[in-house]
This record gives structure tokens, C-alpha cells and sequence, in this order.
């Protein structure tokens, strides 16, 4: 029976591996004068992966309202968020710590 539960574990584990690899990494860092790049474009219907680095002396917070994340980043930190998969159309984010540091997420039909 053990070795079943096993065979069973690997079986289900394995399948998550695909969904995993098809995730789509975009690179975003936060300075002192904003998000760079401030608009990020990617296809429609991906699982999505921003990793932000932080290199501000600030805490901030990656947060998007209609993506569905909100992270805290520590001053010097990377983070990472997932979203998706979006429908075409133009999606938000922001540092909550500061509201005029935004950028965009356009999704384009494939």
C-alpha cells in the first residue's frame, strides 16, 4: 500500500509540471522615478509571473486591482506575483506607498 501511495504522489505531482512551465516571467524594477518598463505586453490567455525588484531605500507594494495581486517589497528586495490567465485588454498596477508610480499590462490577442 505504500509504495501505491507513492506511485500516486508522483502521478499527481507530475501533472501540475506542465501548467508550471507554460507560466509567461516578466522582468519589472522599481527605482526611484518609477517602474521600469512601465508598460509590459504579453499574450492573451498565459499564466503570468512579474518578478519585481525593488531598488529603492523604500518599502513599496506591487498591487493591481483587476490582476489580483498585492505584494509587499522590502527596500533593495525582489518579489514575485502571479496572475492570469487575461483576456485581451489593458491591465493596471501600482505602488500602493505611492500613488503616482503605475504601469500597464496590455494583453493582446494572439
Amino acid at each position: 500500500m505504500p509504495l501505491r501511495n507513492l506511485l500516486l504522489a508522483i502521478l499527481f505531482s507530475s501533472a501540475c509540471l506542465p501548467a508550471y512551465a507554460e507560466r509567461l516571467v516578466l522582468q519589472l524594477t522599481l527605482t526611484p522615478t518609477g517602474f521600469s518598463p512601465k508598460q509590459l505586453t504579453v499574450p492573451a490567455n498565459k499564466r503570468i509571473q512579474i518578478k519585481l525588484v525593488n531598488k529603492t531605500q523604500q518599502v513599496a507594494e506591487l498591487e493591481s486591482y483587476d490582476m489580483k495581486f498585492e505584494k509587499i517589497a522590502v527596500p533593495n528586495g525582489d518579489i514575485s506575483v502571479f496572475t492570469g490567465p487575461l483576456k485581451a485588454g489593458k491591465y493596471t498596477f501600482f505602488n500602493d506607498y505611492s500613488d503616482h508610480v503605475t504601469g500597464t499590462v496590455i494583453v493582446k490577442k494572439p
